[in-house]
């Protein structure tokens, strides 16, 4: 069931990884639309995952879930997801180098605005940050954080034990 359960995780994690890929996609435009947009996204990613572990208990798991295997099933398609996301954030920076310029002089506008100190080593650090392949493993980081976060809430409401009327 294991193996079904991650190639079923898998597939998932492909339809969220489009869902966050236009996230990402949408809120890089300046347009106010596109990036309401990009929060209905947001949100539409924890309705998915709620619905597709939901499906998950029903279909492979005979409607009898643990917290534990809700919460591996959710944290593994938010994370796959996250891993497809990247890919894509690696090719935009890639094919338009001006946004993570752009992202990191918006940061140091910030910074010089609360009047926070930055050296020459941080801002090199920083520079280095905002860079492709750096900038899409830090994605990826952000997916596993955010896959915990949303497994750990999620998995409370799918959790589901067997009757002791059954």
């Amino acid at each position: 069931m294991e193996q079904s359960a991650n190639k079923y995780a898998m597939q998932n994690g492909l339809i969220a990884g489009v869902i966050l890929s236009l996230k990402f996609l949408f809120s890089t435009s300046k347009n106010s639309t596109l990036g309401i947009l990009a929060f209905m996204l947001s949100v539409s990613v924890v309705v998915f995952l709620f619905f597709i572990a939901k499906r998950f208990r029903e279909t492979h798991c005979d409607n009898v879930i643990s917290y534990g295997q809700s919460f591996s099933y959710i944290f593994r398609v938010y994370f796959y997801g996250a891993v497809i996301s990247s890919l894509v954030v690696l090719v935009f920076n890639f094919l338009e180098p001006e946004y993570a310029a752009g992202m990191l002089n918006d940061v140091m506008i910030i910074y010089d605005r609360f009047h926070i100190p930055v050296e020459d080593s941080t801002y090199e650090m920083m520079q280095n940050m905002y860079k492709p392949a750096p900038f899409a493993l830090l994605n990826v980081f952000a997916g596993v954080l955010g896959g915990a976060f949303w497994g750990l809430i999620l998995a409370g409401f799918i959790k589901k034990e067997k009757s002791i009327f059954e």
